[in-house]
């Protein structure tokens, strides 16, 4: 049985993000019980549960990086990239955001980054692993739901990129329009987020027509038939 691609990095992502989480969680029921509480039991089952789940994603996650490297290998393999870029800004602006006075959304992401880089560094490492994990596992969403010829395939890759952009690009318009009301913010971020996934897949379907041109006159008789069909269909 293959395992699906990105299952690696998603469970090595969620495993690492629950290890930390219950020591996390014990300093923060210490630091603010009235908010956090949770009894040595429930921490015990965290760590357990991490445990499992990063055990389990070392096994296969060879598989994830085998793959990452046939598409960061590819001409435009840099688009591949894009949830890497996405959750290294959103943390990084979070910081800024912090640094400044802006409060996180998330209290929990905001007293993991006022604890120092012992929790940040890790977390980096988990967001990362669970953006890139959950990127693999859409393209292969999009191939089984559109094949492997259409570039719709790309789809399902393109709307999970341009919703992991909603936290960067909020925190981005936060620092830059203090002052704005939160209508006219919501709406800069769902342009952005909409332009993104329209530009992601915008590429991948130029892409795909090119290659397709490209190999055409190199197509034998039959192929080519066959390719007018399943367009006339």
């Amino acid at each position: 049985m293959r395992v699906p691609p990105g299952t690696g990095l998603l469970f090595a992502g969620s495993g690492l993000y629950w290890v930390l989480s219950g020591p996390l969680i014990g300093w923060f029921s210490v630091l603010n019980p009235t908010e956090i509480h949770l009894s040595q039991m429930g921490l015990t089952l965290v760590l357990i549960t991490g445990i499992a789940c990063l055990v389990v994603g070392l096994w296969i996650i060879p598989t994830d990086f085998q793959e990452l490297y046939n598409l960061f290998s590819r001409n435009d393999g840099w688009v591949f990239t894009i949830p890497i870029v996405l959750v290294v800004t959103d943390i990084y602006l979070t910081l800024i955001g912090l640094s400044v006075g802006n409060g996180e959304l998330n209290p929990f992401v905001a007293s993991a980054v006022q604890i120092g880089p012992w929790a940040i560094l890790p977390f980096v490492v988990s967001y990362i692993a669970l953006s890139e994990g959950l990127a693999l596992g859409m393209l292969s969403v999009g191939k089984w739901l559109f094949g492997v010829v259409r570039p719709s395939r790309f789809m399902p890759f393109a709307l999970i990129c341009g919703a992991a952009s909603f936290g960067p690009l909020s925190n981005a318009e936060l620092l830059a329009f203090p002052g704005a009301s939160s209508g006219a913010s919501i709406v800069g971020v769902v342009v952005g987020v909409v332009t993104l996934t329209v530009g992601i897949y915008t590429h991948f379907r130029k892409v795909v027509l090119r290659d397709s041109l490209r190999l055409w006159p190199r197509s034998p008789p039959q192929e080519v038939d066959s390719r007018n069909d399943n367009c006339d269909s």
